[in-house]
Protein backbone atom coordinates (compact mmCIF):
# COMPACT_ATOMS: atom_id res chain seq x y z
CA UNK A 1 0.00 0.00 0.00
CA UNK A 2 2.90 2.40 0.79
CA UNK A 3 4.56 1.59 -2.99
CA UNK A 4 1.19 2.52 -4.36
CA UNK A 5 1.19 5.68 -2.37
CA UNK A 6 4.56 6.83 -3.26
CA UNK A 7 4.22 6.05 -6.89
CA UNK A 8 0.78 8.53 -6.76
CA UNK A 9 2.04 10.90 -4.29
CA UNK A 10 5.31 11.14 -6.79
CA UNK A 11 3.30 11.45 -9.96
CA UNK A 12 0.94 13.95 -8.67
CA UNK A 13 3.88 16.07 -7.41
CA UNK A 14 6.10 15.50 -10.81
CA UNK A 15 2.47 16.26 -12.70
CA UNK A 16 2.19 18.98 -10.58
CA UNK A 17 5.99 20.47 -11.29
CA UNK A 18 5.62 20.28 -14.67
CA UNK A 19 2.01 22.21 -14.70
CA UNK A 20 3.62 24.97 -13.42
CA UNK A 21 6.42 25.28 -15.60
CA UNK A 22 3.92 25.02 -18.65
CA UNK A 23 2.08 28.14 -20.56
CA UNK A 24 0.03 29.05 -18.01
CA UNK A 25 -1.20 32.02 -20.27
CA UNK A 26 -3.00 29.06 -22.44
CA UNK A 27 -5.50 28.68 -23.55
CA UNK A 28 -6.19 32.71 -24.83
CA UNK A 29 -7.80 34.75 -27.73
CA UNK A 30 -4.93 36.42 -30.07
CA UNK A 31 -7.34 38.44 -32.44
CA UNK A 32 -9.68 35.47 -33.74
CA UNK A 33 -6.83 32.80 -32.97
CA UNK A 34 -7.66 30.16 -30.17
CA UNK A 35 -4.28 29.13 -28.85
CA UNK A 36 -5.34 26.05 -26.32
CA UNK A 37 -2.99 24.89 -23.81
CA UNK A 38 -1.69 22.31 -26.07
CA UNK A 39 -0.73 25.65 -28.23
CA UNK A 40 -3.40 24.25 -31.52
CA UNK A 41 -4.48 27.13 -32.86
CA UNK A 42 -7.73 27.24 -33.70
CA UNK A 43 -9.95 29.98 -35.97
CA UNK A 44 -13.33 30.67 -36.75
CA UNK A 45 -14.43 28.67 -40.63
CA UNK A 46 -11.83 26.02 -39.83
CA UNK A 47 -11.96 22.34 -39.89
CA UNK A 48 -11.42 20.29 -36.97
CA UNK A 49 -10.92 16.27 -36.77
CA UNK A 50 -13.45 14.77 -34.27
CA UNK A 51 -12.31 11.98 -32.04
CA UNK A 52 -14.05 9.54 -30.11
CA UNK A 53 -17.02 10.12 -27.96
CA UNK A 54 -16.38 10.09 -24.16
CA UNK A 55 -19.54 8.51 -22.71
CA UNK A 56 -20.01 5.24 -21.10
CA UNK A 57 -22.01 4.68 -24.10
CA UNK A 58 -19.53 5.66 -27.03
CA UNK A 59 -21.76 9.75 -27.28
CA UNK A 60 -19.37 12.74 -27.16
CA UNK A 61 -19.28 14.17 -23.37
CA UNK A 62 -18.04 17.70 -24.37
CA UNK A 63 -19.47 18.31 -27.61
CA UNK A 64 -23.73 18.98 -27.87
CA UNK A 65 -26.46 21.21 -28.42
CA UNK A 66 -29.71 22.28 -26.82
CA UNK A 67 -32.73 20.61 -27.63
CA UNK A 68 -34.22 23.93 -26.97
CA UNK A 69 -33.69 27.42 -29.20
CA UNK A 70 -33.25 28.55 -25.95
CA UNK A 71 -30.25 26.93 -24.22
CA UNK A 72 -30.98 28.62 -20.79
CA UNK A 73 -34.66 27.52 -20.17
CA UNK A 74 -35.81 25.77 -17.54
CA UNK A 75 -36.74 22.63 -19.44
CA UNK A 76 -33.77 22.79 -21.99
CA UNK A 77 -31.22 20.13 -21.54
CA UNK A 78 -28.32 19.35 -23.76
CA UNK A 79 -27.87 16.40 -26.10
CA UNK A 80 -24.61 14.83 -26.67
CA UNK A 81 -22.98 14.73 -30.29
CA UNK A 82 -23.89 10.80 -31.20
CA UNK A 83 -20.78 8.16 -31.57
CA UNK A 84 -21.65 8.05 -35.09
CA UNK A 85 -20.13 11.10 -35.47
CA UNK A 86 -16.41 9.84 -34.47
CA UNK A 87 -13.78 10.63 -36.70
CA UNK A 88 -15.85 13.10 -39.13
CA UNK A 89 -14.95 16.55 -39.97
CA UNK A 90 -16.39 19.53 -38.36
CA UNK A 91 -16.34 23.50 -38.91
CA UNK A 92 -15.61 25.73 -36.36
CA UNK A 93 -18.83 28.41 -36.90
CA UNK A 94 -17.86 30.62 -33.95
CA UNK A 95 -15.30 30.70 -30.72
CA UNK A 96 -16.87 32.19 -27.60
CA UNK A 97 -15.15 32.87 -24.49
CA UNK A 98 -16.69 32.79 -21.07
CA UNK A 99 -16.07 33.40 -17.55
CA UNK A 100 -14.25 36.42 -15.76
CA UNK A 101 -10.33 37.38 -15.47
CA UNK A 102 -11.07 36.36 -11.69
CA UNK A 103 -12.40 33.13 -12.39
CA UNK A 104 -10.98 31.67 -15.25
CA UNK A 105 -12.15 31.76 -19.19
CA UNK A 106 -13.60 28.71 -20.27
CA UNK A 107 -13.68 28.50 -24.44
CA UNK A 108 -16.64 27.00 -26.05
CA UNK A 109 -16.85 26.38 -30.00
CA UNK A 110 -19.90 26.27 -31.69
CA UNK A 111 -19.22 23.27 -34.20
CA UNK A 112 -21.01 22.18 -37.58
CA UNK A 113 -21.02 18.78 -38.44
CA UNK A 114 -23.24 18.71 -41.92
CA UNK A 115 -26.59 18.59 -39.93
CA UNK A 116 -28.53 21.93 -39.47
CA UNK A 117 -27.66 21.77 -35.29
CA UNK A 118 -25.25 23.52 -34.24
CA UNK A 119 -23.53 22.17 -31.50
CA UNK A 120 -21.38 23.31 -28.58
CA UNK A 121 -17.75 22.48 -27.71
CA UNK A 122 -15.82 23.20 -24.50
CA UNK A 123 -12.75 22.65 -26.36
CA UNK A 124 -10.03 22.40 -23.45
CA UNK A 125 -12.06 18.96 -22.09
CA UNK A 126 -12.89 17.96 -26.03
CA UNK A 127 -9.26 17.73 -26.25
CA UNK A 128 -7.79 16.45 -23.28
CA UNK A 129 -10.65 13.54 -23.19
CA UNK A 130 -9.78 12.98 -27.19
CA UNK A 131 -13.08 13.93 -28.50
CA UNK A 132 -11.26 16.45 -30.75
CA UNK A 133 -7.79 15.42 -32.23
CA UNK A 134 -5.07 17.93 -32.02
CA UNK A 135 -2.95 17.46 -35.42
CA UNK A 136 0.61 16.10 -34.48
CA UNK A 137 2.77 19.35 -35.11
CA UNK A 138 0.86 20.66 -32.09
CA UNK A 139 0.96 17.21 -29.95
CA UNK A 140 5.32 17.20 -30.67
CA UNK A 141 5.62 21.48 -29.53
CA UNK A 142 3.51 20.55 -26.56
CA UNK A 143 5.66 17.75 -25.88
CA UNK A 144 8.90 19.36 -26.47
CA UNK A 145 8.50 22.71 -24.93
CA UNK A 146 5.89 22.42 -22.27
CA UNK A 147 7.40 19.50 -19.94
CA UNK A 148 10.71 21.14 -18.01
CA UNK A 149 12.72 18.91 -15.73
CA UNK A 150 12.60 18.47 -12.58
CA UNK A 151 15.38 18.51 -10.60
CA UNK A 152 16.76 15.97 -8.32
CA UNK A 153 16.63 18.38 -5.02
CA UNK A 154 12.88 19.04 -5.47
CA UNK A 155 12.39 15.23 -5.69
CA UNK A 156 14.73 14.10 -2.64
CA UNK A 157 12.29 16.95 -0.92
CA UNK A 158 9.32 15.26 -1.80
CA UNK A 159 10.85 11.55 -0.80
CA UNK A 160 11.84 13.38 2.67
CA UNK A 161 7.93 14.20 3.25
CA UNK A 162 6.94 10.76 2.64
CA UNK A 163 9.48 9.68 4.81
CA UNK A 164 8.72 11.98 7.29
CA UNK A 165 5.10 11.92 7.17
CA UNK A 166 5.32 7.73 7.69
CA UNK A 167 3.70 7.07 3.98
CA UNK A 168 6.82 5.23 3.10
CA UNK A 169 9.36 3.25 5.18
CA UNK A 170 13.03 3.92 5.54
CA UNK A 171 14.23 1.06 3.64
CA UNK A 172 12.22 2.68 0.97
CA UNK A 173 12.91 5.90 1.25
CA UNK A 174 16.79 5.15 1.12
CA UNK A 175 15.73 3.11 -1.95
CA UNK A 176 14.23 5.83 -3.94
CA UNK A 177 16.88 8.02 -2.60
CA UNK A 178 19.43 6.08 -4.46
CA UNK A 179 17.54 5.91 -7.07
CA UNK A 180 17.35 9.32 -7.98
CA UNK A 181 21.06 10.35 -7.27
CA UNK A 182 22.23 7.41 -9.52
CA UNK A 183 19.79 8.27 -12.35
CA UNK A 184 21.39 11.66 -11.95
CA UNK A 185 25.23 11.10 -12.88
Amino acid sequence: MKKIALLFLVSFFTAESFSQNTGASLPKMVGDTLYTSCGYKITAGQDVQLGTGSNLNGDFKYISASNSPFPHAPNARQVALHSSSNGHIAKIKKIKREGNSKNGYVYRLALGTGDVINYECDIESAIAAGEIVVPDKYKLKAATSSIQPVSVADELTKLKKLYDDSVITKEEFEAQKKKLLDGNN
